[in-house]
């Protein structure tokens, strides 16, 4: 539980490489998340830190992969069984992808492509991808530069919002 409480997003990186063998570790922790009918959506393209410029282009947001080691794309198939449910099957896959990294000691930045048609079009054309398949998320991955990063926040938790029975 420690993970989920002390996870945040991190957009400053120290220059130092992410294993390989590491990312095969988140990715193993993605493709363990639950998916709708067990459709299992996604596919994942790892870009190192050579490429990561060309990514920066894709939206405002995504300049903050530029210290990154790695960028991990999160890509999800949309002729399933269960397209209404791609994009919590795709979620819940990247918060266990980011969850496994903060337990290796590497932190992550989410960068939202899906449902912004430029982005996955920017995308879909850098990994020279077609339907089925579109770009559904970019996460950056490296090691912190700032070592208090990985602080309890208490203040995230609002008792208010917490509503027993109905509305």
């Amino acid at each position: 539980m420690n993970d989920i409480f002390k996870r945040r997003s991190c957009r400053s990186f120290i220059d130092k490489e992410v294993k390989m063998e590491d990312i095969k570790e988140m990715l193993y922790a993605a493709m363990q998340a639950p998916s709708a009918m067990r459709q299992i959506p996604w596919d994942f393209v790892v870009v190192g830190k050579e490429e990561i410029p060309t990514l920066t282009n894709c939206s405002h947001g995504a300049g903050s992969l530029r210290e990154c080691n790695k960028v991990v794309i999160f890509v999800m198939r949309n002729d399933l069984r269960c397209p209404e449910f791609l994009e919590q099957d795709m979620s819940s896959a990247l918060e266990n992808f980011m969850l496994e990294g903060k337990d290796l000691g590497l932190a992550c930045i989410w960068i939202g492509t899906y449902p912004h048609q430029e982005r996955v079009d920017f995308l879909k054309k850098y990994l020279n991808i077609d339907n089925p398949y579109v770009p559904f998320a970019m996460v950056g991955v490296g090691y912190p530069k700032d070592e208090n990063l990985f602080k309890f926040d208490e203040s995230r938790f609002d008792d208010s919002r917490i509503h027993i029975g109905k509305w």
